[in-house]
Parts: C-alpha cells; structure tokens; sequence
C-alpha cells in the first residue's frame, strides 16, 4: 500500500510529521477491528480467545478507556490462559495508545517475569505489529509508537520506585507477592491517572495475598454489584475447551481428584480447607483391609528404610539412652500387586522393623548391631529391592547393605529440601489413587507400630514458601513440639515411620522406569524320572 501517513500509525523514531511509505510497509489496523476485543484477537492476533477469557477483559478496557481506577482479580484453572488474555489485552491497549501514550505496568517475581515479556513479543509479532514496536531497558520496555509496557520486578528486595502506570497495572502470581510492598510500592504508581489494577494467580491458601484481595474485591462487589472477581473452573473452561477437559481427565487418573495440585491449580481449592497433610479423608484412602503380616508370600516383597541416629548407650542393653527423643531406624516391608484391572501395581505395607538408638556396626554381647539385625531381617522377606535413607549416618549403612543383600539391590535415596518436596507429592498421588495401603487392625492399640503410624500422619503439617511449588517445594513435617499423652507420660510424636513409609513413592518411580526387577527366586525338587519305565522288553 502506496501512500503518505502520520506517524501516529508507526513508533516515533525522529521522523518527520508527514513521510512516504513503500509497498512494503504495513496496513493500519482497520478500526473495526480496534473496536471490540474479540474481533481484536481473532484478526489481528490470529488466536482467538474463549468467551471465558473475553468476559473479564470488556470491563478492565472499559476501566481503562473511562479512567474509572477498577481493581479486577483473574483466577483460572492451570494452563486455561489467563496469561494469554492478559497478553492480547497488553496489545490491544498498545494499539490504542500508540499515538496518544500512555505506560503499563506489569510486575512479576522471578521468572514470571520473563514469561510476560516473551508472551508480549510473540503477540506483536502480528501482521500490523511487526517491526514496529521496540524495546527499551532499566527498566526493561516494550514500546509501540508512545505506549509502552514496563516491566519490573515486585520482590520486596528490588527497588521499584519511580515508575508511573498511566493506564493499568498488572500484577502476576499474587499468591506469591507480599501484599503490604504490594500496596505501598506498586499501587501508588496508579494515582496520577487513577489507573486500573489487574491480579493474576492461582489458588493457594486462606492466608496469601491472593485470597486476601479476593475477598476484599468481593465485599465491594456486595455493596455496588459490579463484578471485579473473575474465576474460571474446569467446568467453565472444559465447556469451551474438549482438549483441555480430556488433558484434566488424565491428570485426575494420575494424581487423584482431591490431590493438592489437581484441587487447588485446577478445582480452584484452597490448600488449608483441608488441616494437615493427611486429613481423615486421606488417612482413610491409606487404611487397607488387610493385616500386618511376619512371613513373605507369593507377592515380590520391597524394603523402605529411613535411618535414626546412633545413640552413645545404645550398646548398653540396661542403659537409659542419653537422647530419649531420637528419631528411630525404622524399615517397612511393601508388598508390591501387580493387580490385572490396572497398569500401575498397587503397594501394600505388611510389616515393620523399628530400633531406636542401635549403634550401626558396634555389637555387645546379647544385642547385635544393627545392620546384621536389619540384614536378617530384609533376607527374611527375600525383598527384590531396598531404598534407603542415605542421608549423614545412614549412607554408611546404605553401603553396607548393598554389599551384602543378596536377594536384591539397594537405591540410596538422599534427602535434600528438593527431593523430600517431591517425594511428599509423589506420596500423596499414590494415595489418592488408590496405590497404596497400610495393615489395619492395630491403629487403636496405643503404642503399637500401627498406632504410631497413623499418629504420625495424622500430626503432619505442611507449608508452601511464596513463590514454591507444590512439587518442588512442598515443606512437610511432624513439628518437633507435636506430644501425645502416653500410659508412660507425654512422648513425641517423631516422623521416621511416616518417611519410611512415603519412600515407597521412590521405589515407584523406580520400577515406573524399569531401574528394578521384581521377582521372588523359590527352591523346588524335581522328581526324579525313570528312564525304563516305559520300555518293554517282551
């Protein structure tokens, strides 16, 4: 398209007022197209966004366009596109004020920060767009003609002053975010224009920044009814979406309806609706219809050892030990199902071993050291595989072990804050699939291994840094306060058999990923066989 034009449709890059434009430059955007957001994403975006997605974006560019200072809050199932919207909406506003002017604000911690910009530069990157918008730094800019987007980051740490959002303010991940630096570094950028303020997040706690504003947008809702929370549940986005329903479907058969990552990032589910990490509701998926057994069966047998700390008396059989509150050795025995109507095997717990103090490889007359107790003991079941607490004391033991079973190998797990995050998430996706199961018949007998494993999972507590993930930062623990009333006087609760336990998510990633053949090897005497009892000799 020949012609001449103002810069008003192009970035000012010192041109003159009037220039001439070669075949090769780009249309302006038609004005129908500006119009309406919809007919924006469609035609000149080329993706168009989901009625669930527009509904939120028509009153936050009527805010902008009036100047009316609106708070909204966008919460969406995972993955449902909320940052996509938000994306298109920063072009759209882009393409408005590209002549007139005007500053976005969008503050991120960490690498949310990164995923905005390069979301942003892929939606300009559109026929009209193309080649005509420009970056900027300190702060980092994406600028199209006199608009521009500024991004900075809202860690509490990062100087943030200065900075003036003219037309709106975005917030990413508030669940993350400190909400008093949040109000008084971010939200006074806003008052020279009364811009709007848009929040993004997902649904963590009762107790996080996002909550707080929900519910604070909400009571303003109440009193005027003018809708400022917006939330989109798979049941509004699957309705609109197939392939995301068909995704979330998998995730479920993967992890668990109520698993805290499918109900919270999905289902839009606080974390602490439910107290602790295993509420009764999962404390009963555990509970298995069968009884703690003390001989193998048919069934491949695997070992889950968490180690205690040795004590000095230990050696001592009459002794007191110096530290009464250490944490037990303890190694529970799992059963593992192959069972025929599913892909994954089911685990089983049918028996422990718990020692309290043993010095690992020091033995006194009448007390045997630890390790040939537990070597015994893990030949007695025949276990296909053993993973071990290799962490501090118990990578020796570890070794030791590994030098010796015969009937199987050993997997030395450590445990860092990463790994045990994971193993936790991975434990709580077993259970609420189904996978496994722990002997019943004695959580009621105060004192017995039973009792304290359920006592033990029912004190644990859990806790998600700002910024954390459920899968990489999951903090969950027996506090080292938790008591319980015993015949004996008030004991602590400890966490050893609960970790041995939750081991068995390892092992399952283990054999997922075929690092480990089960099999029992059994003895059998073949009857000897005449070799003249058929022949005749008539």
């Amino acid at each position: 398209m020949t012609g001449w034009y103002t810069c008003s449709i192009l970035p000012s890059w010192g041109l003159p007022d009037f220039f001439y434009l070669p075949d090769s430059a780009p249309e302006p955007i038609p004005q129908e197209f500006l119009a309406d957001i919809r007919r924006f994403s469609r035609e000149v975006i080329g993706l168009s966004l989901y009625d669930y997605q527009i509904q939120p974006l028509r009153p936050i560019i009527n805010s902008v366009f009036q100047g009316l200072g609106h708070e909204f809050l966008l919460v969406f199932s995972r993955q449902s596109g909320k940052n996509e919207a938000i994306a298109q909406l920063l072009v759209y506003l882009l393409n408005h004020y590209h002549d007139k002017g005007g500053s976005i604000v969008f503050a991120a911690i960490g690498d949310g920060l990164g995923r905005g910009i390069r979301r942003l530069e892929e939606r300009l990157d559109n026929r009209w767009n193309r080649d005509q918008w420009r970056k900027k730094g300190r702060p980092s800019r994406r600028i199209l003609g006199q608009a521009a987007v500024v991004f900075i980051s809202s860690h509490p740490q990062t100087a943030a002053r200065g900075e003036t959002a003219d037309l709106l303010l975005v917030i990413d991940e508030l669940q993350d975010q400190d909400l008093p630096h949040i109000e008084a570094v971010f939200t006074p950028m806003r008052a020279a224009r009364n811009a709007t303020a848009v929040y993004l997040g997902t649904v963590r706690t009762r107790h996080d920044a996002l909550w707080l504003k929900k519910e604070e947008l909400e009571r303003q809702t109440v009193q005027d009814s003018f809708q400022r929370v917006f939330s989109a549940g798979p049941e509004v986005v699957t309705l609109e979406n197939e392939q995301y329903g068909r995704f979330l479907e998998q995730q479920i058969r993967k992890h668990g309806r109520s698993h805290p990552i499918i109900a919270s990032e999905y289902f839009l589910e606080p974390l602490d609706d439910n107290s602790g990490l295993f509420p009764p509701r999962r404390l009963a998926l555990i509970r298995g219809s069968h009884e703690r057994r003390r001989h193998p069966s048919k069934l491949p047998a695997i070992a889950l050892l968490d180690v205690g700390g040795q004590d000095e008396a230990a050696t001592d059989p009459l002794a007191q030990l110096h530290n009464p509150a250490r944490d037990y050795t303890v190694c529970t025995i799992v059963e593992v199902d192959p069972t025929a109507d599913r892909t994954e095997p089911i685990y089983r717990a049918v028996d422990i071993f718990v020692d309290q103090g043993s010095r690992h490889f020091e033995s006194f007359p009448g007390r045997p050291a630890l390790a040939e107790r537990l070597l015994a003991y893990l030949e007695h079941w025949q276990v296909a595989l053993l993973v071990g607490d290799a962490t501090g004391v118990g990578e020796g033991l570890c070794g030791w072990l590994s030098s010796r079973l015969s009937s199987g190998q050993v997997i030395p797990f450590k445990f860092t804050r990463r790994s045990k995050a994971a193993l936790g998430a991975a434990f709580v996706t077993l259970i609420e699939t189904g996978r496994f199961k722990y002997w019943s018949g004695d959580q009621e007998q105060q004192g017995s291994d039973g009792f304290w494993f359920w006592t033990q999972a029912a004190h644990c507590t859990y806790d998600l840094p700002a910024g954390g993930s459920f899968e990489r930062d999951l903090r969950w623990y027996v506090p080292p306060s938790a008591r319980i009333a015993t015949p004996s006087g008030r004991k602590p609760v400890h966490d050893d058999r609960l970790i041995s336990a939750a081991l068995v998510a390892e092992a399952d990633r283990i054999i997922a990923s075929g690092g480990a053949r089960l099999g029992q090897a059994q003895s059998s005497i073949i009857a000897a066989v005449d070799p003249l009892e058929d022949l005749s000799f008539s």
